[in-house]
């Protein structure tokens, strides 16, 4: 199988298995990968140059042991920069200002039961002021995580104080005004779900997520779209438009059309135009 920096991990681990052992004797920041409900949440999430910076390892050293597995890598490999830790961020004084603003919220031992923190952490920044930081200690940097709080107008930095020790920091940028209503970016598409859908024909792919508990619905929309052929779309049966999920499918490039049923029912067109 052909992979470059953008393959997706839980792609990997559909391909050859023996992926998660490999990539978790490079770094016991991966040995979560051999959890397998949070190889459910974070694998289809993170690609092979996120989980670089996960671990703070070099992308390089993460193609090689998959390489040595069959993976075939798409490129070369010396021109990929070295995105782990070393790179600059913001430095630690940082993190000490106002301390009495500061939220803290330590995820680890949430990870340790094998729950994912996700929908914790965003009942947490609901809360937060705009004078306010919140900090968040886990056990690697939580590269997803990041791309959706910036996405709704979030600053970030991260420290490394100890060995397997990672606090992220997210306090609102009052600097310039974001546009992250993604929702309100769905509903204001002026595409016409049923002209889309009979576009596709007989290209559909159905799944029904409307019984699953969270995080399923999201873990499998992002498995399914993964399998999706050229000319392919999935349509979804979904209890509503899911606010985690449209970030991730925009950072795939995937168009996401809707159409509510009923307070509980929304289909989802998902696509690449």
């Amino acid at each position: 199988m052909k992979i470059n920096r953008n393959t997706r991990i839980s792609t990997l681990i559909k391909e050859n298995i023996d992926t998660i052992d490999v990539i978790a004797s490079i770094n016991k920041n991966f040995l979560k990968l051999k959890n397998p409900i949070l190889r459910k949440v974070l694998a289809p999430r993170v690609t092979i140059n996120d989980a670089a910076k996960v671990g703070g390892v070099k992308v390089d050293i993460l193609i090689k042991k998959l390489e040595e597995i069959g993976f075939i890598f798409e490129g070369e490999i010396k021109n990929i920069p070295n995105t782990a830790a070393k790179r600059p961020i913001k430095q630690e004084p940082r993190s000490q200002e106002n301390n009495h603003n500061m939220k803290t919220l330590d995820v680890r031992p949430t990870l340790d039961t094998g729950v994912d923190p996700f929908s914790i952490i965003m009942e947490e920044v609901k809360k937060l002021k705009d004078d306010e930081t919140l900090q968040i200690i886990n056990t690697f940097e939580p590269i997803p995580l990041i791309r959706k709080l910036q996405s709704k107008g979030y600053e970030s930095w991260t420290e490394r104080p100890n060995d397997g020790e990672v606090h992220t920091f997210f306090r609102k940028n009052t600097s310039k005004w974001v546009d992250n209503e993604m929702e309100e970016k769905v509903k204001s598409n002026p595409k016409s779900f049923d002209e889309q859908l009979t576009f596709f024909g007989d290209n559909i792919k159905k799944i029904d997520v409307r019984d699953l508990e969270m995080p399923e619905p999201m873990v499998t929309v992002l498995k399914e779209i993964e399998t999706l052929k050229e000319g392919e779309a999935l349509y979804v049966d979904h209890k509503k438009i899911p606010q985690f999920l449209l970030p991730e499918l925009e950072q795939r490039n995937f168009e996401v059309l809707y159409k509510e049923i009923d307070c509980n029912h929304t289909l989802l067109l998902v696509y690449k135009d």
